[in-house]
């Protein structure tokens, strides 16, 4: 059941329904009046976009995933260096501007 709800065809659908759902809820809050035929354009291009950003994703992922690997030595790319600031964050933060009366 989980396949078909993860299906690259179903996940769009589900996104259009949300999208129509916001763009119905702002229609009501703002009075904006959108026709019958505004909402079905606005389920396609919601569906094309959802659908053309998951093919991407998919070919993309599949193309980094079997990308050459080369040697060497690990690289890890989740934590970077951590650098002490701590000398010109306290000059920065006792820095201040005098900027004089407001005349309104």
């Amino acid at each position: 059941m989980l396949e078909y709800f993860t299906e690259i065809y179903a996940i769009p659908i589900f996104t259009t329904i949300v999208g129509l759902a916001i763009i119905y809820a702002y229609d009501k809050f703002e009075k904006k009046q959108y026709t019958g035929a505004i909402y079905f354009r606005l389920a396609i291009v919601l569906y094309i976009s959802a659908f053309a950003s998951l093919y991407i994703f998919k070919h993309i992922g599949a193309l980094i995933g079997s990308g050459v690997q080369s040697g060497g030595g690990s690289v890890n790319i989740d934590s970077p260096p951590v650098t002490s600031t701590a000398g010109e964050f306290s000059k920065l933060h006792l820095e201040q501007f005098k900027t004089g009366v407001p005349t309104f």
